[in-house]
């Protein structure tokens, strides 16, 4: 009867070649056959790294570790695709002493077959032997990878992996023989459409629905796998989504830098190293920048209760002034509480002879209708700002770097402390030229969006749908309160194009917080 063998094979990377499942295969099934056994099944690991998963967490190893009744021995390529570690060899060592298992590696040391039977105790002292001398050859290959990404993160050049959304690998223009992400012309191009709509107050949700309107499936995911050699099929459902575009520009990889740990990476004389070419310029950046923590900073104003769909867009009929909104209490015939649009008049001082109030979802529902109705099937056009020049942004910037630098200065010692010294003399030198430059303003230009109202409208939050309506100039005037009558929509005036004074309306929103 022959000897049952597992073959068992495993590769850290899919696309690693050099030790396919076929080579190992055939390996394998000859020295079997040439220890008198055959091969019985297989065990095989795709995407596994042996410093980093035992033999038991192994998805199919592992499993058949259990089910060791249903086999002799279990057979290698070699020695590194069974473990990396003293400590998974020694774990191995005592199974196999256990459960009475051959172990069999097609090449050994030297280049030869390797037969260990674990009964002996000199098989087990040859196998922790091997063992260490594999975990070494690890521990060389990780220091002189993690060598070799530094010196190519220091000098701005790709070592590989992933690809960002809007570049893609091209030769350095420097560097001989280097690579670096240059940018891809079609992903960079909405890239800098984005940025335009973030720095012309346009939501996420809009920019988000405009990106997978006008481009479907052109995601960073997707874009990853259409740049990998080989491509990969892309996911034609992949859609941006609110956060992604938030989270996407807050990279200061956009500004073409590298960066580790959250952390630039910098040169001699302070500068940031260049990944690519910015695919995003800096004062576009600060603008972009500029709005986001805006609405970071908003974010309390607009969860407040009152802050209602048609804040500073609805009036009171008598005395000109804003109305809020407030609930109804459940009463005998109301079973749960009402939200109402309420004339504020006198909580804000002033005297109304007969303040307006009405049910708010009617009223919500009208002015939803009638906005669609005049601007629905209108494409959104975005006035854009052309940055102008305007270094203020940039001379903060540098001098919150000068003074991180000065921090760090006072803590070292010898090179470190030189080196350090001469980044902050190059960013004070570019500081300087900075402070001589005058300031241009800048311009704007109408940018069509490709989207209609009723597209914005649909996917639209509440703050979203208050913002296009006052863009629009949107007034709606409530009239008074006929006891008895339940037409809502009679009372109601529509106004459209009116012109809306941000002071007055910065003013009476103060105003009105103050008396809460």
């Amino acid at each position: 009867m022959s000897i049952r063998f597992l073959g068992a094979r495993r590769l850290s990377r899919v696309t690693d070649n050099s030790t396919s499942f076929e080579r190992q295969g055939a390996a394998i099934a000859e020295a079997v056959s040439n220890v008198g056994g055959e091969v019985v099944d297989w065990a095989d690991d795709p995407d596994i790294s042996a410093a980093k998963y035992a033999p038991e967490d192994r998805p199919e190893l592992g499993a058949w570790l259990k089910r060791h009744d249903e086999y002799d021995g279990i057979a290698w390529a070699r020695l590194d695709r069974a473990v990396r570690s003293m400590r998974d060899m020694a774990w191995l060592g005592g199974w196999a002493r256990d459960h009475r298992k051959r172990l069999l590696f097609a090449e050994g040391p030297g280049g030869g077959r390797l037969e260990l039977d674990m009964t002996s105790p000199m098989s087990e002292l040859i196998l922790m032997i091997l063992a260490f001398a594999a975990q070494m050859e690890v521990q060389a290959i990780q220091e002189r990878t993690q060598g070799a990404s530094e010196y190519l993160r220091s000098v701005g050049r790709w070592k590989g992996g992933r690809i960002p959304f809007g570049r893609m690998p091209v030769p350095h223009p420097t560097e001989e023989d280097g690579w670096w992400l240059g940018e891809h012309d079609a992903t960079s191009e909405i890239i800098d459409k984005m940025g335009d709509l973030i720095v012309a107050q346009k939501s996420y949700h809009v920019i988000s629905a405009w990106v997978n309107g006008k481009h479907p499936a052109v995601t960073p995911a997707n874009h990853r796998r259409l740049m990998a050699d080989p491509p990969r099929e892309i996911d034609p459902d992949a859609r941006w989504n609110p956060g992604m575009v938030s989270s996407f520009f807050r990279q200061r990889s956009l500004r073409g830098w590298v960066t580790k740990g959250g952390e630039v990476v910098r040169d001699e004389e302070g500068e940031p190293v260049k990944l690519g070419p910015p695919l995003i310029h800096d004062e576009k950046w600060h603008q972009i920048q500029a709005e986001m923590d805006s609405r970071v900073a908003d974010t309390g104003s607009r969860n407040k209760s009152d802050a209602h769909p048609l804040l500073g867009i609805i009036f009171c009929g008598t005395c000109r002034g804003r109305m809020y909104q407030g609930w109804m209490a459940p009463g005998p015939n109301r079973k749960v509480a009402k939200r109402q649009y309420r004339c504020a008049a006198k909580a804000h001082g002033r005297t109304c002879a007969k303040p307006a109030y009405v049910t708010a979802d009617p009223v919500d529902a009208y002015v939803s209708r009638k906005f669609m109705e005049l601007f629905g099937p209108i494409e959104l056009v975005e006035v854009v700002t052309i940055p102008g020049v305007d270094n203020r942004p940039e001379i903060e910037e540098l001098e919150a770097d000068i003074d991180h630098l000065v921090t760090r200065m006072a803590s070292l010692r010898g090179p470190a402390a030189d080196a350090v010294e001469r980044q902050v003399q190059g960013r004070s030198d570019k500081l300087e030229k900075l402070r001589e430059q005058p300031v241009v303003p800048p311009r704007t230009e109408e940018v069509r969006t490709g989207i209609t109202y009723a597209d914005a409208w649909t996917d639209a939050s509440v703050v979203e749908r208050r913002r296009m309506l006052k863009e629009a100039g949107t007034r709606v005037t409530v009239g008074q309160t006929t006891r008895g009558s339940r037409d809502v929509e009679g009372r109601l005036k529509f106004e459209a194009m009116t012109h809306i004074d941000p002071e007055q309306d910065a003013l009476d929103e103060a105003a009105h917080q103050a008396n809460l």
